[in-house]
């Protein structure tokens, strides 16, 4: 397997002989030396999110935020808004949702419909 040149890493002998397409379906491990050391890394692919129906830019930005684990302090010091502007669009959010906390949210995007 190849080392991801994002990565900076080399790729090692050893390395997770799975490779190809069907492999990017679930986690994969991958060894590479890095600066002298080898390095063990774990790549799991993130589920596809399913936006609320008519949720604006702004609040799919702050779902992609909620679901990458920042508190709403986070999110307002990054997105330079107030605490306030962003717990009424979370609000609005979680009413599109029709969910009552940012764990249901997170749970009802990554649901699979199919299921």
């Amino acid at each position: 397997m190849e080392s991801d040149p994002k990565d900076g890493g080399d790729p090692t002998e050893g390395d997770n002989p799975s490779s190809g397409p069907e492999s990017d379906a679930g986690p994969r491990v991958s060894r590479m030396r890095v600066g002298g050391e080898d390095i063990l890394v774990l790549s799991v692919p993130l589920p596809h999110l399913r936006y609320p129906e008519a949720t604006t830019t702004a609040e799919q930005e702050i779902i992609d935020a909620v679901s990458r684990g920042l508190t709403v302090k986070e999110i307002a010091e990054q997105r330079g808004a107030s605490l306030r502007t962003v717990t009424t669009q979370l609000g609005a959010i979680f009413r599109k949702a029709g969910v009552n906390s940012q764990a249901e949210l997170i749970s009802m995007m990554t649901d699979d419909p199919d299921e």
